[in-house]
């Protein structure tokens, strides 16, 4: 009996262990697609991976194996909603975790341009992993290409922390602080950017930029000067050689800025660069000025007025040119009408645009992208976090409400109450200038009623944000480029610890809160 019993035993046994390890293999899809992938038989494969989504479509793993599959074969978007999918799932274990599917699909967002996911992404992987270099560069360039530039710097100063030596990191850096208006970290980062590149065009040229901003000419010049001997790039020498010639004017050596913009016009003639004619002609008037040479000014002001007597104030400049050489001044005599002269420093404000440098660094963006729903998204999150919530008068209960409605209305309309709102806070509006983002905000230049004192103001329609010293700080030095006697910044936001601070300390600037713009609303809308 015990024989027969073993036999039995051990028959069964084996028909377990053949089910086990090689029937029940076969009959698993899983165990199949493994199997066919490692024959190299990918459709099969896939075919099985699909099987057993359709029984279970939450499988995430499966989704993440298929993805990758997709991917290798150049299927990007069906493997693309496999990766969405899991993000939907929601579910990680050691093989698929979050940042990996986050990055891979913010890969994939960028090929196929569509920035907003990829950003929305790249944003999410910081939360988690607020060094993740990849991440941090990737907002970074994005934040600049949109022109969100104090952002920007933000990222970039946490990528350069990182301690990683990249032109491009560098060069981004620099290139977002010069668009903040600041002083010296422009400079610094070119700087080392150039450490890595010498001989880049566009970080000299930006060098250049930067130190003329500092006034320190010398440097300028020497940044230019590489440009111009070393490049073989004809547009950027162009660019560069014009630039000399403005900083000899600036560098008190105006009669080498003559010989480099006489070069120039003539090189422009000679390519029939029509348009670029026009402007060296401009430029060598007041270079010649500058050395002391009013018939060679007048000389080139004339033929600037022969071949346009519309570009700018060439027909002012001509005429009253030649009523100063006309004019003898005898000693102690006061000279009654102003002089050409005293437009040679708006023409050197003017010679090249503010935003040169930016239109001509390669970091702008082609495709303009509105990145405020996720940024809003992660400000009110914040402030969740910080226990933060924004302050509001009890009783302005009505106030709220035409703050509210301020935020909806369109932008024609938005500027229209804005610019009445600046009327009741006793300021005239006499222009209306150029804004950052109109859907933002709007800029007027104002004066005072009365006393008529020159006033720039900034209206900003920002929600669930707190301002933080930068906008005052860069509204201040606005308001000494523009030579205005004040700043009024007026804002739908709190201030920052920070804004406080900085609203204190900075005696230009006038800040009006939601509380006293609510009150101005309410009579006005």
């Amino acid at each position: 009996m015990l024989v027969p019993s073993l036999i039995t035993l051990v028959v069964i046994l084996g028909l377990v262990l053949a089910y086990v390890y090689i029937l029940a293999p076969r009959l698993n899809p899983l165990s199949r697609a493994n199997s066919y992938l490692s024959q190299n038989l990918v459709d099969e494969a896939i075919l099985e991976y699909k099987k057993i989504l359709d029984n279970n479509p939450n499988d995430f793993v499966v989704h993440w194996k298929l993805a990758n599959i997709l991917f290798s074969r150049n299927q990007i978007d069906e493997g693309m909603l496999h990766l969405e999918e899991i993000l939907r799932i929601d579910k990680y274990n050691y093989e698929v975790e979050k940042a990996k599917v986050e990055r891979k699909l913010a890969e994939v967002y960028l090929a196929r341009e569509e920035i907003l996911k990829a950003f929305q992404n790249y944003f999410d992987i910081l939360k988690g992993f607020p060094g993740d270099r990849e991440a941090l560069y990737h907002v970074a360039f994005i934040l600049l290409g949109q022109e969100y530039f104090e952002l920007a710097q933000r990222y970039f100063e946490r990528l350069v922390k990182l301690g990683e030596k990249d032109f491009e990191i560098l060069f981004g850096a620099g290139i977002a602080s010069y668009q903040n208006q600041k002083a010296s970290e422009p400079g610094e980062y070119f700087k080392e950017a150039l450490v890595l590149d010498a001989h880049s065009d566009v970080a000299n040229l930006a060098m250049a930029f930067a130190q003329q901003r500092k006034r320190d000419y010398k440097s300028a010049l020497n940044h230019a000067r590489k440009i111009i001997d070393g490049s073989s790039d004809e547009n950027a020498v162009f660019i560069a050689r014009r630039l000399y010639g403005i900083l000899c004017v600036q560098a008190k050596q105006p009669a080498e800025g003559v010989k480099m913009l006489e070069g120039l016009l003539e090189y422009a003639r000679k390519n029939d660069m029509s348009d670029e004619v026009v402007v060296i002609l401009y430029d060598l008037g007041f270079a010649a000025l500058h050395a002391e040479m009013k018939e060679l000014a007048y000389e080139y002001w004339n033929q600037l007025y022969q071949l346009d007597r519309g570009y700018r104030n060439i027909q002012y400049l001509t005429t009253q040119l030649r009523k100063e050489m006309d004019t003898t001044v005898k000693p102690g005599d006061k000279e009654t009408e102003e002089s050409v002269i005293d437009h040679a420093e708006e023409w050197l404000q003017e010679a090249f645009s503010a935003n040169f440098l930016w239109n001509n660094c390669g970091l702008k963006s082609e495709k303009e992208v509105d990145l405020d729903p996720v940024l809003a998204a992660a400000r009110a999150e914040s402030a969740r976090d910080d226990g933060y919530s924004p302050r509001k008068s009890e009783s302005s209960t009505l106030a709220a409400e035409k703050i509210e409605a301020f935020f909806n209305l369109d932008v024609e309309n938005f500027r229209i109450i804005a610019n009445r709102a600046v009327g009741k806070l006793g300021y005239r509006v006499d222009e209306i200038l150029p804004t950052y983002r109109e859907g933002d905000g709007v800029d007027f230049m104002a004066i005072t009623v009365p006393g008529k004192e020159k006033t720039l103001v900034w209206v900003r329609r920002w929600k669930d944000l707190r301002i933080s010293e930068i906008p005052l700080r860069n509204l201040a030095q606005a308001v000494t480029d523009a030579k205005a006697k004040q700043g009024l910044f007026i804002t739908t936001s709190e201030l920052s610890a920070a804004g406080e601070e900085a609203a204190r300390r900075l005696s230009k600037v006038r800040v009006v809160l939601p509380d006293e713009l609510g009150a101005v609303l309410a009579e006005l809308m």
